[in-house]
């Protein structure tokens, strides 16, 4: 169960081969795309293992010339089948014009799809309603409550994309003072009225708000730490800024979800082994850091219990990033619980009802699916 990945792009890609490359990197930078992504183990190795799924030489150019000849649905369905899924829970907040609404990739992709609603778009769209932010806030909570009656699973914040991941518990006059900015900001915009939010007061207000939401409503809270998009600032993406989160008693109830984690996957792994509601993954940073991802899992398996790692991949865009991604996690898995293995810290039959918890059993129970 991929308890976190987004939505494919319609089609099967342009021709460009950047197109291609920019969605085995987080960076944006033209000059990494066309120089640096092909001379990477990840995407060495990616082209060596669909080199057979699509009959071809190992070679960029005859991959994607072989993958522009197939029909899109069937390529986009049976490249994901490929990818051995059983469950998909969609973040479908990172989307543009050229992505598919989950709706459509339910339609094409024959495996189960929740959805995750992220709340920052969610709370943006709402700006230009409202004039005072306690109203904007109030309208945040319903939102996430017709979005869980619609079938949403959990919820997901960007707080780290778009602020400092060190909570602080909000100054109300200065909430009101960012708020009117924004909603200036707003009016004065291109965006067709549509602001972007950022900036620790709002921004953690808005955590706050939907951090008792889901501990009301008993859906998990998904964070994006660590690496990730390039609007991150890694100095200020450590897990360990969620503690006042964590030890409040208003959330004790709360179930969070720490996602990428890398480099942080220590801490993350930390604040697992100490409290209660804390679970993580390592998704993106398994697949995209290649030798260094797999032994970020086999750091984590040492002190974060296995009843609190989850299977992800954060694919996104492309068929095959979800195909990599699955293959690269299952090995890094395997090779960590080997490890304990062959130490004598498990039984083989205990590292395989571990694995099976792992890449399945734990998303269950957390989301309840």
């Amino acid at each position: 169960m991929d308890h976190h990945c987004h939505l494919l792009q319609r089609g099967s890609g342009g021709p460009d081969p950047n197109d291609f490359r920019a969605c085995f990197t987080e960076s944006r930078d033209p000059r990494v795309l066309s120089d640096h992504v092909p001379n990477t183990p990840l995407y060495r190795l990616l082209l060596r293992r669909l080199a057979p799924i699509f009959g071809c030489p190992p070679e960029e150019a005859a991959i994607l010339r072989a993958r522009r000849m197939l029909e899109p649905g069937r390529y986009a369905r049976e490249l994901m089948e490929l990818s051995g899924t059983g469950l998909m829970l969609v973040d479908t907040g990172f989307a543009g014009g050229d992505t598919l609404t989950l709706e459509e990739q339910q339609s094409i992709v024959p495996i189960p799809q929740r959805e995750v609603v992220r709340v920052e778009p969610l709370a943006e769209d709402l700006v230009a309603l409202y004039r005072r932010p306690e109203d904007w806030l109030d309208a945040v909570r319903t939102g996430l409550n017709e979005a869980v009656r619609r079938g949403a699973v959990a919820v997901k914040t960007i707080v780290a994309y778009r602020a400092s991941l060190r909570l602080r518990w909000p100054d109300h006059d200065l909430v009101r003072a960012e708020y009117a900015a924004l909603r200036q900001s707003a009016r004065a915009s291109s965006r067709g009225g549509r602001p972007r939010l950022t900036g620790d007061p709002l921004c953690h207000a808005l955590v706050f708000v939907a951090a008792e939401e889901c501990a009301r409503l008993g859906v998990p809270l998904q964070f994006h730490c660590g690496m990730g998009d390039t609007d991150t600032d890694l100095a200020e993406g450590s897990p360990l800024g969620l503690r006042a989160l964590l030890v409040h008693e208003r959330f004790d109830r709360l179930r969070v979800v720490l996602l990428h984690c890398y480099p942080f996957h220590r801490e993350a792994a930390y604040l697992c082994s100490v409290y209660g509601g804390v679970f993580m993954d390592l998704s993106l940073a398994v697949w995209m850091a290649a030798t260094d991802g797999a032994r970020a899992m086999r750091e984590v398996v040492g002190l974060c219990p296995w009843t609190k790692l989850l299977y992800a991949t954060d694919a996104s865009r492309l068929p095959e990033v979800f195909v990599i991604a699955a293959e690269l996690h299952r090995e890094a898995l395997a090779e960590a619980f080997g490890e304990l293995v062959a130490r004598q810290l498990l039984t083989m039959q205990e590292a395989l009802d571990a694995g099976r918890l792992v890449l399945s059993g734990n998303a269950r129970q957390l989301y309840r699916v």
